[in-house]
């Protein structure tokens, strides 16, 4: 079964066989770091998800739709958690949209690689 990420209610083209990376990233309190023997000290204050995801070949359309979902500063996610292996909807925002262009199909370009980073608000 295929990934299901849909970004502001619109489904995204398939990711690459491997190329979804859910991740929950530590913020630390500010007082965190090594005290003088070497003991880490400080509080998780929260815990945030990032996607790393790389699309299969991309069509000039599904880029677009792809570059369309990203462009506002925040939007919403849905994604399955590998948490609790549920759907859920987190507000993010998008790091560079990486769009390669492989070649032209009719005068139309294919885009192989494209990647892109979000990161919860």
């Amino acid at each position: 079964m295929a990934a299901s990420i849909t970004i502001g209610g619109v489904a995204m083209p398939e990711p690459k066989l491997n190329g979804l990376k859910i991740s929950r990233n530590k913020i630390w309190s500010k007082n965190a770091g090594r005290g003088a023997d070497g003991t880490m000290t400080g509080d998780i204050i929260a815990r945030k998800w990032k996607l790393e995801i790389e699309f299969l070949p991309l069509t000039d359309a599904q880029m677009a739709t792809v570059e369309a979902a990203v462009e506002p500063a925040f939007f919403n996610v849905t994604f399955r958690s590998p948490k609790t292996g549920k759907n859920i909807t987190v507000n993010m925002y998008a790091g560079d949209l990486t769009c390669p262009v492989y070649t032209y199909v009719g005068g139309k370009p294919r885009y192989v690689g494209v990647t892109v980073n979000l990161i919860e608000k």
